[in-house]
């Protein structure tokens, strides 16, 4: 996903933060102990809880959650109280808060944790899960991992190359599927 750059984040010298533009001007003034950088036109906003504000600098979805992560596909992993669930982009919580762990949504897809774990659809439908609970994981990067018994089976993890984040690794795997990447084999 290309990240959008128009607003990047600042940090006055009260260490508050909010976003400048390309010139350096301030666009939205410091008010937060922590910004992130926009996602499908919002920008994950703390001040002890999470929210997201608009590239006005307006709280869309307001800071009540304990955790979150950026929006993808429309949708924004939400926690509280130890369970994750989605929010739409009017802070609607479109599926509930029963997740132990969530991923963000690819291609229609999000990887869950309760007991097992579940790839679930947008509409929070579970449509595929893991019956081992214990998966034996291979570092990828320093930011993903691959559970050595899902979906794909890489011959040669080198032939990913530098994979930076688990998008970057979805897509990787996605293209080697796809014959448009590195060989590989799927146990489907």
């Amino acid at each position: 996903m290309k990240e959008e750059q128009d607003l990047i984040p600042y940090s006055d010298d009260n260490s508050k933060m909010g976003y400048k533009n390309l010139q350096g001007q301030i666009v939205i003034p410091a008010q937060w102990n922590m910004v992130y950088n926009f996602h499908e036109g919002l920008a994950m906003v703390q001040n002890w809880q999470y929210g997201f504000i608009d590239k006005t600098g307006k709280v869309v979805i307001p800071l009540e959650w304990d955790n979150c992560e950026s929006f993808s596909e429309g949708l924004a992993v939400v926690e509280r109280d130890g369970k994750c669930g989605y929010v739409n982009k009017s802070g609607e919580l479109v599926i509930p808060l029963v997740w132990n762990y969530a991923h963000p949504f690819y291609k229609g897809r999000a990887i869950v944790f309760d007991d097992k774990q579940r790839y679930i659809d947008k509409e929070g439908n579970v449509i595929w899960t893991r019956e081992r609970t214990a998966p034996q994981m291979i570092k990828i990067s320093d930011t993903c991992e691959m559970d050595i018994n899902d979906m794909v089976i890489i011959e040669d993890l080198n032939e990913l190359g530098d994979v930076v984040d688990s998008e970057e690794f979805f897509k990787a795997i996605d293209d080697i599927l796809e014959g448009n990447g590195k060989k590989g084999t799927s146990d489907k």
